[in-house]
């Protein structure tokens, strides 16, 4: 089997989030990458998450990120409500 290499740019945060949800789920980002590629060959269209046109995420994944969040975390005496779910929203890349 010939083989090709991709070069990737990518949010150094953004990078070491799905570095450590690949390695907690025991998946490299090469199988990652290969499972998408063969999304697309299967079903000849790229996933919904990919049609936005923009690295920014449309209002229909910011409501699916939130609702990933409620009632996840507790507030520790002196943390801000609007921090956390920006920094935990920051993670999901949202």
């Amino acid at each position: 089997m010939a083989t090709t290499m991709l070069n990737v740019r990518l949010d150094k945060s953004l990078k070491l989030e799905g570095d450590r949800v690949m390695a907690k789920q025991g998946v490299s980002a090469t199988q990652a990458v290969r499972g998408l590629y063969r999304f697309m060959e299967e079903n000849q269209d790229v996933p919904d998450f990919c049609k936005t046109g923009s690295d920014s995420p449309g209002p229909d994944e910011r409501r699916r990120a939130m609702r990933r969040l409620v009632g996840i975390a507790k507030l520790k005496p002196g943390e801000d409500l609007n921090t956390l779910r920006d920094e935990r929203l920051s993670r999901l890349g949202v």
